[in-house]
């Protein structure tokens, strides 16, 4: 799986015993393992287009929560310099981390 080239939309899969890695290509690569779901499909429409997408991707998109919380928390704007860009994230971290305690 790690060599094989995919064109969009295309999926490969391969399953030992209950664990289940899977291969898709969107826009990019997404590579995914599971105990849980299978290669299963289902068709997805957005903005109008029909594509088939695994149904992991589906109830990810669908159910992520809080799993990207800290990335969209600490979303920063592009800066110039590293030191200013590395102080505004550790001071970032710090008043997240005293906020959720």
């Amino acid at each position: 799986m790690k060599h094989k080239k995919l064109g969009k939309g295309e999926i490969i899969a391969r399953h030992s015993g209950p664990v289940t890695v899977l291969k898709w290509r969107d826009k990019s690569n997404v590579t995914m393992v599971s105990t849980y779901h299978s290669a299963d499909t289902q068709t997805f429409s957005n903005k109008g287009k029909e594509t088939e997408k695994p149904l992991w991707v589906i109830y990810y998109n669908r159910y992520m929560g809080g799993v990207d919380l800290k990335g969209q928390l600490l979303h920063m704007e592009k800066m110039t310099k590293l030191y200013l860009k590395l102080f505004k994230r550790l001071l970032n971290y710090t008043f997240l981390n005293s906020f959720v305690v």
